[in-house]
């Protein structure tokens, strides 16, 4: 009896120290449980990424194909069949009066200009700006005395002196195509001379017409023997200048082109008459079949030989 007695009392005397304990135990739980608390985390929605405003495609270059160079297009060349008339004008450069008629002139015609001239220059540029062919006028030696001029081609030069006088003088003249003879009845029956005078021409891609001064010209046998193409005179249309004669020249000039095809006729810009005689047969000429060309589209025919 008294051991049940003393342990109520030892219990009863303890119990302050159980209570303690158990709260003290319990507010250990309650904080275990706070400590280790976590509220449940939202899910994590992954961000996305910020993509970069798309820069615009840069719109493909159109595929230019090349386009494949146009031939160029042929001159055309005078026609064979017609009656063709070349017409050249000696001895230009001296003024610019005299050359202005010949201007005026409605078909194709050439003027032949004398280098080392005041006027030899503008000459040139204004027939060149005419539409009309410019040729140099390169004074040769003659059989007489009569002086050809500045800048002539004498037959006791050497082929040196003589190539460089004749580039010379091409390089004086602009818009130069091809060039005939001043006076030079001595020069143009000389093969040496003018075996150097057609090479040039030939080595400048020059035309040469033979002003045919001399029956005794050998200009013609020295370009056969080089395989070079040239024209001879025909005509001389102005030996007297009275209109009647210069017709009667056109006249024989038709003649020849009847026969052959063309004819080369040379006059001189210094006749009175010529001129105004040209403008007025013009209409006639065209009539009747015949065709104004420059002495140039000579040599873009085959057909014709060589004189």
């Amino acid at each position: 009896m008294s051991k049940r007695k003393n342990g109520k009392k030892s219990l009863k005397n303890n119990y302050p120290l159980i209570v303690a304990a158990l709260i003290l135990l319990a507010a250990l739980l309650v904080l275990v449980v706070i400590i280790n608390y976590q509220p449940a985390a939202k899910p994590q929605v992954p961000e996305k990424p910020v993509q970069p405003a798309p820069e615009p495609s840069p719109k493909p270059e159109p595929q230019i194909q090349p386009q494949p160079s146009p031939e160029p297009v042929p001159e055309p060349k005078p026609e064979a069949s017609k009656k063709r008339i070349y017409i050249i004008l000696d001895d230009g450069g001296h003024n610019t009066k005299q050359l202005m008629p010949f201007l005026e002139f409605p078909g194709k015609l050439a003027i032949a200009v004398i280098p080392r001239l005041a006027y030899s220059k503008e000459v040139a540029e204004l027939t060149y700006q005419s539409g009309k062919t410019v040729m140099l006028h390169q004074p040769m030696q003659p059989l007489g005395k009569a002086d050809p001029g500045a800048g002539a081609i004498y037959v006791n030069m050497s082929d040196d002196d003589i190539r460089r006088t004749l580039n010379e003088n091409l390089d004086s003249i602009p818009h130069v195509v091809g060039f005939n003879n001043h006076m030079g009845s001595a020069s143009t029956s000389d093969e040496r001379v003018m075996d150097v005078v057609l090479k040039v021409a030939k080595q400048r891609g020059l035309f040469f017409v033979d002003s045919f001064t001399h029956s005794g010209s050998v200009c013609a046998k020295v370009a056969k023997k080089n395989g070079i193409r040239i024209a001879k005179r025909n005509i001389f249309l102005d030996n007297d200048k009275s209109k009647e004669k210069i017709m009667e020249a056109f006249n024989a000039g038709k003649a020849i082109a009847d026969k052959n095809g063309y004819a080369v006729m040379i006059g001189h810009v210094w006749s009175d008459n010529l001129a105004s005689t040209m403008i007025e047969l013009y209409p006639e000429f065209i009539e009747e079949g015949y065709c104004f060309e420059s002495v140039a589209d000579f040599f873009k025919l085959e057909d014709d030989s060589e004189e």
